[in-house]
């Protein structure tokens, strides 16, 4: 459902994280959530309550385009392939440099709906039934070009109905199976003397999965581990394995995340490194709002 986006707040929010950049203290900042990329604010505007996500700053137009073009088809090809997507705008403002700064803006949804914090919170019984729910959005969505990461913290149940909220990284693939996504903006937050090493040696692990059901599952029953959620793993698999061709073990589960953890750990080490060097060494403004560090 569209929305008219509050231009002048987002400006106003916009120079909030500048001064937060340029200070390094981002306490008068809203923060909803912070993703292993970027992190999301909460807005206030009037009666209304908006969740935007800023994203990597692109470095000129022409590369902002090919992103707002990318993310309007996966916003078109999620719907048509069944999902309920939560309504989403791209804002941009330019910055005096050139380059171009975006958010992309959603109404916010209730909290307490989020789906990661229902398998607190609510008991098995729910928890079953949101899983078959689950379920049956990734067998609509997931295709060998259309990915989907969707782990439990992506889904907020509303009125009884699964809404699906990260849409931030258009998950699509060419007829030759490559990334129509700007990965190099991805990793732009990486040290840059790093950023094609780490992109050639990890894009397949980070992306492969998320373009078949089963390596969806698997991410999804990984990151219950972080969420603290793997006692409800087992029954989960029981669930999952009734719909694939080659089931998944709890073993794999617990491999799968510790691999990952690893790999995520790893690059927000070099992205801390990398924030120490400009504000320590360079005397510069170091360009990224980092999360604090995870319990994996």
């Amino acid at each position: 459902m569209s929305f008219t986006v509050p231009h002048a707040e987002l400006a106003h929010l916009e120079e909030q994280v500048q001064h937060a950049l340029r200070t390094t203290d981002g306490r008068a900042l809203d923060v909803l959530g912070y993703g292993e990329v970027t992190l999301v604010l909460r807005l206030r505007a009037g009666e209304e309550t908006f969740a935007c996500k800023r994203l990597p700053v692109f470095p000129d137009r022409g590369r902002f385009e090919r992103y707002e073009k990318g993310l309007a088809e996966y916003l078109r090809r999620l719907t048509d392939s069944g999902l309920n997507v939560a309504g989403t705008e791209l804002w941009h403002t330019r910055l005096p440099s050139g380059r171009i700064v975006a958010y992309c803006v959603q109404r916010e949804l209730p909290p307490h709906r989020l789906c990661s914090r229902l398998l607190h919170t609510e008991d098995e019984i729910w928890a079953k039934d949101f899983f078959a729910r689950f379920l049956d959005q990734v067998d609509r969505a997931v295709q060998p070009a259309l990915g989907l990461d969707a782990q439990a913290a992506n889904w907020v149940d509303v009125g009884g109905e699964l809404m699906y909220v990260d849409v931030t990284t258009p998950l699509m693939r060419d007829a030759r199976g490559r990334e129509r996504l700007d990965v190099r903006l991805f990793f732009s937050s990486l040290p840059w003397i790093l950023r094609d090493a780490v992109r050639i040696s990890m894009s397949g692990s980070i992306f492969d999965k998320f373009y078949e059901t089963r390596g969806v599952l698997l991410d999804f029953l990984g990151n219950l581990h972080k969420e603290q959620l793997h006692s409800l793993v087992p029954a989960f698999l029981d669930q999952a394995n009734a719909r694939l061709a080659e089931p998944i073990t709890a073993e794999e589960v617990a491999a799968y995340y510790r691999a990952d953890a690893r790999m995520w750990e790893l690059i927000q080490r070099l992205r801390r490194a990398d924030r120490f060097w400009h504000k320590r060494i360079k005397r510069s403004t170091y360009p990224f709002l980092l999360p604090p560090r995870v319990d994996r």
